[in-house]
C-alpha cells in the first residue's frame, strides 16, 4: 500500500470512528444547520435536478434537504450503486419514501428503473457524503470511487454541477492526500457555514 492510501485508511478509521459516537440529537441539529445555510445561499431555490444520498454510517442527513427541495417541487435523485458493473453508479428519481428499498451494501437506493436515470450533466447540484475535506477542495470518500466514476468523463463541452460535500465540522483536515483520480468538491456545507472553493465564487 503506497503512502497516500495509507494515509487514507488512517484518516477514514479515525473519522468514521469520531462519526459513531455522535448522539441523534447532535445529527439532526447538525442537518437542520445545514439546510439553513443552505437556504441563505440559495442553493436549492436557484436549482431544478439536484441529487442527493441517503446517510448511512453516521454520515450528516440529506433528509431536511431532501424534504425542502421536495416541498419546492424539485426534481430529486438518488444515487443507486451496481456492484456488479465497474463503479456503477446511476441517479435515480426520488419523490418520497414508498420508492426507496434498502439495497447494495445496506444502504436505501431507489426502486425506480434505470431507464429513468438522469446524466450527471443534466443536474444542476449533487451533494456528495464525504469523509474528509481540506480547504482546497480535495475529498476523501468511503473508498468505492463510485462519485469518481461517475464524475470524470465531463468535457469542455458539457454543463458540471455544483459538487457539494456535506460534512462535519470536525471532518476538515490539512493536507488531505490526493491521486489524480479523486474528483474535487466545489463547495462545502458543514453545520458553521456554507463556503465555496473556486475562485470567481469567493
Amino acid at each position: 500500500m503506497n503512502k497516500a492510501l495509507s494515509q487514507k485508511q488512517l484518516l477514514r478509521t479515525r473519522i468514521k470512528h469520531q462519526r459513531s459516537t455522535l448522539t441523534k440529537p447532535f445529527m439532526e441539529r447538525s442537518a437542520l444547520a445545514i439546510l439553513g445555510h443552505l437556504s441563505t445561499a440559495q442553493i436549492i431555490e436557484t436549482s431544478e435536478n439536484i441529487a442527493f444520498y441517503l446517510p448511512t454510517r453516521g454520515e450528516i442527513s440529506c433528509w431536511p434537504l431532501i424534504e425542502y427541495a421536495l416541498s419546492l417541487k424539485k426534481k430529486c435523485f438518488i444515487p443507486k450503486v451496481f456492484p456488479n458493473k465497474k463503479r456503477g453508479m446511476w441517479f435515480l428519481p426520488y419523490t418520497g419514501k414508498d420508492t426507496i428499498q434498502q439495497g447494495s451494501f445496506g444502504i436505501l437506493e431507489p426502486t425506480a428503473k434505470i431507464s429513468s436515470a438522469i446524466r450527471p450533466s443534466e443536474l444542476d447540484v449533487i451533494f456528495m457524503p464525504l469523509v474528509a475535506y481540506d480547504t482546497e477542495g480535495n475529498r476523501l470518500g468511503m473508498g468505492g470511487g463510485y462519485y469518481d466514476s461517475a464524475l470524470k468523463n465531463f468535457n469542455s463541452n458539457q454543463k458540471r454541477p455544483e459538487l457539494i460535500g456535506l460534512a462535519y465540522n470536525f471532518q476538515q483536515t490539512t493536507n488531505l492526500p490526493i491521486q489524480k483520480w479523486d474528483q474535487k468538491i466545489d463547495s462545502i456545507a458543514t453545520p458553521s457555514y456554507f463556503r465555496r472553493f473556486t475562485a470567481s465564487d469567493s
